[in-house]
């Protein structure tokens, strides 16, 4: 297992990212293993490809248009009264909006409409919705739940692997997202995801070859850059953990910038010892 203070460092990273999981936007769809449950990584070009189909209004709201959205799907309501996948995109637009309580209204009225409240999609938003509150063992409940459900979703897998992350419970995420990972070889937040399950079990090289596998428009990342360097740092490369920190900027979460600080705090302490050694032999 890796030292305390690194594993400390990517639980604060994990903690931080609590709602943002799928955190890539996604502008070729054949690199989105999700594309077909969730629009958090549509690029606003891809969100303007739904002009014309049943996710319109999701669109909108997908796009920062929420009044819009609402607005277009006030006005099928009558025709899908009884539609489960309405009152889920009902629910997503004001999930969007920050308003929970009327998502979560909304979720439940899309549940009810169904036979035995097994709707996967306003399930897996249910359980979203409860990790954004922290409520995480209610969240963990509904992303089984939504598994159970559908049988072929991935979102809910993907999503309880993220609950177990944050508490480190790695025999439970790791073979989630080793399955996941075998249809879904290029996808960025999940080979983040998986490498990091590899990097906290002490698994370097592995953690390290999963991470470079990542596609090049995404290793600019400030939560891939970090966990990469912390690779490196526990590898004992520390002149090329030196080199990556360097090259970025970490401005987009605080905790990001603390943890990213202080491993090159670390990684300097080493570098002097290296170099002090170096030093001694030179004059022994």
């Amino acid at each position: 297992m890796i030292k305390n203070l690194t594993l400390l460092m990517i639980t604060l990273l994990f903690a931080s990212c609590a709602t943002k999981h799928l955190t890539s936007k996604v502008s070729d769809p054949l690199g989105d293993s999700f594309r077909e449950e969730s629009f958090l990584r549509y690029t606003e070009a891809r969100l303007q490809k739904l002009e014309n189909t049943p996710y319109k209004a999701l669109a909108k709201c997908h796009g920062g248009e929420t009044k819009e959205g609402l607005k277009l799907l006030q006005n099928t309501m009558s025709e899908n009264k009884r539609n489960p996948e309405y009152w889920n995109q009902v629910g997503m637009c004001y999930f969007l909006m920050e308003d929970f309580a009327k998502a979560e209204y909304f979720y439940e009225l899309s549940l009810n409409q169904v036979k035995k409240r097994s709707f996967a999609p306003a399930l897996n938003n249910l359980g979203v919705l409860k990790l954004r509150l922290r409520h995480y063992e209610e969240a963990l409940n509904y992303f089984k739940d939504a598994a159970r459900a559908s049988g072929a979703h991935k979102v809910p897998l993907f999503n309880q692997a993220q609950v177990y992350l944050q508490f480190n419970l790695l025999d439970q995420a790791g073979p989630i997202l080793e399955k996941l990972s075998k249809t879904s070889k290029n996808d960025p937040d999940l080979l983040f995801s998986l490498g990091s399950v590899y990097l906290l079990k002490g698994q370097m090289k592995r953690a390290l070859a999963t991470y470079n596998r990542i596609p090049e428009g995404y290793k600019n990342r400030e939560d891939v850059t970090l966990v990469t360097a912390i690779g490196l740092y526990e590898q004992g490369l520390f002149y090329q953990a030196k080199k990556i920190l360097k090259a970025k900027n970490f401005i987009d979460y605080v905790p990001l910038k603390r943890s990213a600080r202080k491993l090159t705090q670390l990684v300097e302490e080493k570098i002097k010892e290296i170099e002090a050694k170096k030093a001694a032999d030179k004059k022994g």
